[in-house]
C-alpha cells in the first residue's frame, strides 16, 4: 500500500483485533532485531519509505537482519516470526501462490511451502485472483496444508471477489470451530499451517467486476514489462488500483480489516480453549527435550552369504554397503522430532566433513542444532556394522572416542537455557558426563530416561550413580526409566549385586509377574528395581518386558506382545526409534511430570507407551534408514 494508506491501515487493523478481544503484534524486521509488535515511530519508519525496506521472506530471514534492514515480512516470513514468539494466528489480506505460466517459469510463493512446514494459522481472503488459483490449491493439497472457506459455503474466496469459481474442501462457519481445529491440530504436533479463507465484505462485491478487468490489465502489462518474481505483486496491485482509481485500495484496505475481526475472534476462542484445559497453549505447557548422546557417521554393509547361509571367517564376500548419519543419541532425537517432540541433541562433533554433514542431514528435517559442540583436532564419531543377509547384526566397530569430550560446562549450559522437562541419555558419553546430566536433572526436576547402547558401555550408569550418590547419599531417585536389551538388563543387574548398589531379594515386597515371560529376565529386572523406578526391556521379535510399581511395595512385571513387521530390511536403530517414541510420548504428557523428575503414570499408561513406541521400532525395522522418514505424530495415537 502507499504512504499514508499502509501506516493508517497498520493502526486500524491492530485497533480491530483489540476490540475483538485479542492482543495485536505486527511483526517486521528493525535494526537486526524480529519485532513482534510495533511502535509508532516503528511502523512509520516501514511505511513512510524514506528509507530501503526490503520484502523478506524466510529466504531473505538471515540477511536482512545481519545487515540490520528493515524487513516488512511476507506471508511466509511472519508465520515464521510468528511460530518463534509462540503466536498460533495470524492475520494478512491474501496469500501468495503459484503463478500463471509457472509450469515454464516455477514461480511459486514461498508462502505455500511455508504453510506446509509452519504451525500457524494464517486467516486471509484467499489467494490472490492475479494467480493460478486452481494450481495453488493442488500443492496445498499436495503439502498437507488444510483450506477452509470461512463462512456458510465452501467456496473459495480470490481476494476481491468472494467466489473464485473453486471449492475448499472444507467449510466452518464460526471462530470457535477453528479455534477447535487448530487445538487439535496443536495436540496432534503437526508441523503444518492452514488456511482460513474468509471472502471479502459483502459490501465490496460489487465493485469486483471492475477490479477483475483491471486485473487482467495489469497482467498483460507485467508480462510485456518482464516483471517476474518476488516484485510481480506490488507491481500488480499498485497498477491495478491506478486502474480502478483507488477502488480496488479501499477493498483491499477493508477486507484486510475484516480478516483482522475474524483471526482475533478466532484467537480469542483458541485461549478460551486452552485456558479450560489448564493451559496456555501446547507450546508453554511443554519444556523442550533433551538428548544427551553420540551423533556419528553409520557405514552399514549387508553381507551376501554362501548358498548354505553359513559365513567362513577370515575371507571376503559380495554385499552392499551405504553410508549414513546415525549414532544412538542423533537416532533418539530424530525419532522424537518426527514424532512431534520440541527436540534438542547434545552431542561433540569434529571439524569435519562427517561433522558437517550431520548437522546438514539435521537441518534438512527440520532439527534443532544449535546444541551441538564441535572439537578442533578431533574426528566425528563413525560405526562400521556388519549384518548377515537376513538382517542381524553380526559385528560392529565403533569409533567413539570424541563423546568423552563433552564436558560438564556443556552439559550446564544447555540446561539452563532448555530447563528440559524430560532427558534422553545416552551411554556413548563418558562416566562423568553421565553423572553431570544426572545433577543438573535432579536440579531441574526433569525426567531421565537411559539407553545403555551396548554390554560395554551399560556400566557405566553404575559408576556415574555412584559418584553422585557419593557427595549426596540422600539423592533418591536418579534415572527414572531404564531401556536395556536382555544382554544390557543381566550385565546390568550382575554388576550392580557385586557392588552393592541394590540389595538382596529378601526385603519385603510383593511381586506380581507375567507368567509368559522368561524367569531369568524377570528376576533381573527385580534386582534392578530399585535403582530404576521404570525399566523397559527390548526384547526384539518377542516384544518388549515391563516393570514398575503399581502400588506401595508391589513390583508389576508385565509382558508386552510384538507387533509383526511387514518386512524385515534392516534392524539398526530399531531400539533408538523405540525410545525416542518413547520419550516423544513423554513430551506430550508433562502435566504428569511431578516434582522429582517422575511421570505420575499407572502400569496401564506406561504398558500403553510401551505398546506404541514398538510401532515406531517397526517402523525402522521395515526402512533402510535407521530412523524411518514415514515416522509422525499420528503414529503413536491413532488405534
Amino acid at each position: 500500500m502507499p504512504y499514508p494508506q499502509n501506516v493508517q491501515t497498520a493502526r486500524q487493523v491492530e485497533q480491530v483485533v483489540a476490540a475483538h478481544g485479542s492482543t495485536p503484534a505486527t511483526i517486521a524486521l528493525v535494526d537486526g532485531k524480529i519485532h513482534i509488535g510495533l511502535s509508532d515511530d516503528e511502523l512509520l519508519r516501514l511505511g513512510e519509505g524514506r528509507e530501503p525496506v526490503v520484502k523478506t521472506s524466510r529466504r531473505d530471514m538471515a540477511m536482512v537482519l545481519s545487515q540490520g534492514i528493515l524487513g516488512a515480512t511476507t506471508v511466509s516470513g511472519t508465520m515464521l516470526a510468528a511460530h518463534m514468539a509462540g503466536i498460533r494466528v495470524f492475520a494478512t489480506g491474501g496469500i501468495g501462490g503459484v503463478h500463471r505460466g509457472a509450469e515454464s517459469t516455477m514461480d511459486i510463493s514461498a508462502d505455500l511451502t511455508e504453510l506446509g512446514r509452519t504451525p500457524v494459522a494464517v486467516v486471509c481472503a484467499g489467494a490472490k485472483s492475479i494467480l493460478d488459483l486452481p494450481k495453488t490449491l493442488e500443492y496445498l493439497e499436495t503439502l498437507g496444508v488444510p483450506v477452509v472457506a470461512y463462512g456458510n459455503s465452501n467456496d473459495f474466496p480470490a481476494f476481491f471477489t468472494p467466489k473464485s469459481g473453486l471449492k475448499a474442501p472444507w467449510s466452518l462457519s464460526q471462530p470457535n470451530q477453528v479455534a477447535k481445529l487448530i487445538n487439535y491440530s496443536m495436540g496432534l504436533g503437526l508441523q503444518n499451517g492452514l488456511v482460513v479463507a474468509v471472502p471479502i465484505p459483502s459490501e465490496h462485491v460489487k465493485s469486483s467486476s471492475k477490479i477483475e478487468q483491471a486485473i487482467e490489465l495489469a497482467l498483460r502489462e507485467s508480462r510485456d514489462r518482464g516483471i517476474q518474481g518476488k516484485e510481480a505483486t506490488p507491481f500488480l496491485l499498485k497498477r491495478v488500483a491506478e486502474i480502478t482509481g483507488g477502488t480496488s485500495l479501499a477493498a483491499n484496505i477493508e477486507l484486510v480489516k475484516n480478516n483482522a475481526k475474524i483471526a482475533s475472534q478466532i484467537a480469542r476462542s483458541l485461549a478460551d480453549i486452552n485456558s479450560r484445559c489448564g493451559i496456555e497453549s501446547q507450546a508453554k505447557q511443554s519444556r523442550p527435550l533433551l538428548v544427551v548422546g553420540c551423533a556419528a557417521v553409520d557405514i552399514v554393509s549387508k553381507v551376501q552369504a554362501n548358498g548354505d547361509g553359513r559365513l567362513e571367517m577370515g575371507t571376503s564376500y559380495p554385499g552392499t554397503t551405504s553410508t549414513s548419519v546415525g549414532g544412538v543419541g542423533h537416532n533418539i532425537a530424530c525419532a522424537a522430532h518426527l514424532l512431534g517432540a520440541d527436540t534438542a541433541l547434545l552431542a561433540t562433533l569434529g571439524n569435519d566433513v562427517h561433522g558437517t554433514s550431520i548437522k546438514a542431514d539435521m537441518q534438512s528435517l527440520g532439527m534443532d542444532t544449535q546444541f551441538l559442540q564441535y572439537q578442533s583436532g578431533a574426528h566425528t564419531a563413525m560405526c562400521k556394522m556388519i549384518y548377515e543377509s537376513t538382517g542381524e547384526l553380526l559385528i560392529a566397530v565403533a569409533d567413539m572416542q570424541i563423546n568423552s569430550l563433552l564436558s560438564t560446562q556443556n552439559i550446564d549450559e544447555t540446561f539452563d537455557k532448555l530447563n528440559p522437562g524430560v532427558v534422553g541419555l545416552d551411554a556413548n558419553v563418558d562416566t562423568l558426563a553421565i553423572a553431570s546430566v544426572l545433577k543438573a536433572a535432579k536440579r531441574f526436576n526433569t525426567c531421565v530416561v537411559f539407553e545403555p547402547t551396548s554390554v560395554p558401555k551399560s556400566t557405566k550408569i553404575l559408576a556415574a550413580l555412584a559418584l553422585v550418590k557419593e557427595e549426596r547419599p540422600d539423592v533418591g531417585s536418579l534415572v527414572h526409566i531404564l531401556t536395556p536389551n536382555v544382554l544390557e538388563l543381566k550385565k546390568l543387574a550382575q554388576l550392580a549385586l557385586e557392588l552393592g548398589l541394590v540389595a538382596d531379594k529378601s526385603e519385603s515386597r510383593t511381586v506380581k509377574c507375567s507368567t509368559t515371560l522368561n524367569q531369568d529376565i524377570a528376576e533381573s529386572m527385580l534386582t534392578l528395581h530399585p535403582l530404576f523406578p521404570v525399566i523397559i526391556v527390548k526384547l526384539g521379535k518377542e516384544g518388549a518386558a515391563v516393570v514398575s510399581s503399581s502400588a506401595e511395595n508391589t513390583v508389576d512385571i508385565r509382558h508386552i506382545e510384538p507387533h509383526k513387521p511387514r518386512a524385515i530390511k534392516n534392524t539398526n536403530g530399531a531400539g533408538d526409534s523405540m525410545v525416542g517414541a518413547l520419550l516423544a510420548q513423554l513430551y506430550k504428557h508433562q502435566s504428569l511430570l511431578t516434582a522429582n523428575g517422575h511421570f505420575a503414570l499407572a502400569s496401564r499408561d506406561i504398558d500403553t507407551m510401551v505398546d506404541r513406541a514398538q510401532r515406531a521400532a517397526i517402523k525402522s525395522v521395515e526402512s533402510s534408514l535407521a530412523v524411518s522418514r514415514h515416522l509422525s505424530p499420528d503414529l503413536l495415537y491413532r488405534d
